[in-house]
């Protein structure tokens, strides 16, 4: 397996067998746009799932890209992490905060993404770590099961799925199609039951067959099948299943699997499909068992820029900030007062309060004293579209937090500041990392509120 991480370039040494059979299998996926990837490769999942819509134009940018720089071969990577198998490779793209373990002062060499799993288990509401086992050797099974209760929760607050079966009786209670053969088969001579065949509306289908196979293999796994009851509302979740699909049987489980090749659609079960394409993963590829039989990749991955947002949510929301989100089209405002010809376009900041203070979310590296053009303008655009006074960003960062105001702008006024969030580094556990992040935390959202009140900065410095 070969580890990297997100907005990082590895020179990969095209010197022995092995790295050049990884650079072949990897030059089957390199410099395609995701969008593309996850046409041919339909066992791919990738976060967020309406990455189409994404703002961000996720779709157009490539997982990584291989390209020769003196005489070497160069794996550079976006801000997509997670896994990815083609062939006999197996590719980890970590976050880049990811860090060597320490105990004791000593560093254990063993890399540890607390970050990655951190934000996962904030965004997807997972509780990852009251499982039974090291991360350190999380692979792509692992985070599909982890998953699951998020896909099963959407899913089912849609209802429990329910279609029509041809079911076949034999009893008095006659109400569909004799079933001829069998009757003279079974109820000669006649002792009042006739056979017959009936279509009805039934819990117990291939969808509901699927799920319950799937959670039945995850309750196999001594150090998985916790996460079957990580919370109350996934333990109902599963008990519901369990309840609705009588006929289970392991056996049956190939026939299930083939019965759901064809991807789920429902116009009002719509949130059914992502949980029947990660149920069809776990059941096919338990253990990693990435397919080197075809060119076709298997994997999990997560846009990372995506994922710093929907975290931030989770720490502004409470204080009263407004997430729109052009996925679902929420939120947002429209570019024209009036307009008359085509239709009226709209954009969506990251995070609004009041209509008045407007933050962007950057997953990216942001110098302390300078914001690029475009991630300026757009913030500006922002500023005078909601007729707003305070705009700023918030990025993650290995140094300490920092709140800075860049400067008070012409023409309508107002003003732009910068905020940067710790991640926590050289720490001995995920525990010490939750407690040293959920400081860093407050003294983040410390530093924001105090933009309501129209306090401003006069220079960098570090929040204490």
């Amino acid at each position: 397996m070969l580890v990297t991480t997100d907005n990082t370039s590895l020179a990969l040494e095209s010197n022995t067998p092995n790295v050049n059979k990884a650079i072949a299998d990897l030059s089957l996926l390199a410099n395609q746009s995701i969008g593309e990837l996850v046409q041919a490769h339909p066992d791919l999942l990738i976060f967020p799932e309406c990455f189409k819509n994404n703002e961000d134009d996720i779709a157009s940018n490539p997982i990584f890209e291989l390209r020769i720089q003196n005489s070497k071969t160069v794996l550079e990577t976006g801000n997509v992490m997670g896994f990815i198998g083609v062939q006999d490779t197996q590719l980890k793209i970590q976050s880049r905060f990811a860090q060597a373990s320490v105990v004791d002062g000593n560093n254990q060499g063993s890399e540890e993404d607390y970050f990655l799993h951190y934000m996962l288990q904030k965004v997807l509401c997972v509780n990852l770590f009251d499982l039974k086992h090291s991360r350190n050797k999380t692979n792509v099974f692992d985070f599909l099961v982890y998953l699951l209760p998020y896909f099963l929760k959407k899913a089912l607050s849609q209802g429990l799925y329910k279609e029509y079966q041809k079911k076949t009786y034999n009893n008095s209670n006659l109400k569909g199609a004799i079933d001829i053969k069998t009757h003279l088969q079974r109820n000669l001579p006649f002792r009042g039951n006739v056979a017959y065949r009936v279509r009805e509306h039934s819990f117990d289908n291939p969808i509901t067959q699927l799920i319950r196979h799937t959670i039945e293999l995850i309750k196999q796994k001594p150090n998985l099948k916790d996460v079957l009851h990580s919370d109350s509302e996934t333990f109902n979740f599963v008990n519901l299943i369990v309840q609705h699909s009588p006929s289970y049987h392991a056996r049956d489980r190939h026939t299930v699997i083939n019965a759901n090749r064809k991807p789920f659609a429902h116009p009002y079960f719509t949130e059914y499909s992502g949980l029947q394409k990660i149920c069809l993963q776990i059941l096919r590829h338990e253990g990693l068992k990435y397919a080197n039989n075809d060119d076709k990749a298997h994997g999990i991955l997560f846009d990372g820029a995506w994922l710093w947002e929907e975290y931030l949510n989770t720490l502004l929301r409470p204080i009263g900030y407004k997430h729109p989100t052009n996925n679902n089209r929420k939120g947002g405002i429209k570019v024209y007062a009036q307009k008359f010809s085509g239709n009226n376009v709209r954009r969506y900041p990251d995070f609004v309060k009041d209509n008045r203070i407007i933050l962007d979310a950057k997953y990216k590296r942001m110098k302390d004293n300078n914001i690029k053009r475009d991630d300026l303008n757009q913030v500006l655009s922002y500023l005078f579209l909601y007729q707003a006074n305070i705009g700023g960003y918030i990025a993650p960062t290995v140094s300490d937090n920092l709140a800075l105001n860049m400067g008070v702008l012409n023409g309508f006024g107002g003003s732009i500041h910068k905020f940067k969030l710790a991640i926590p580094q050289q720490v001995a556990s995920y525990q010490e990392f939750k407690n040293t992040i959920a400081e860093n935390e407050m003294k983040l959202i410390k530093a924001i509120r105090e933009l309501s009140s129209e306090q401003s900065y006069d220079e960098t410095f570090e929040i204490v």
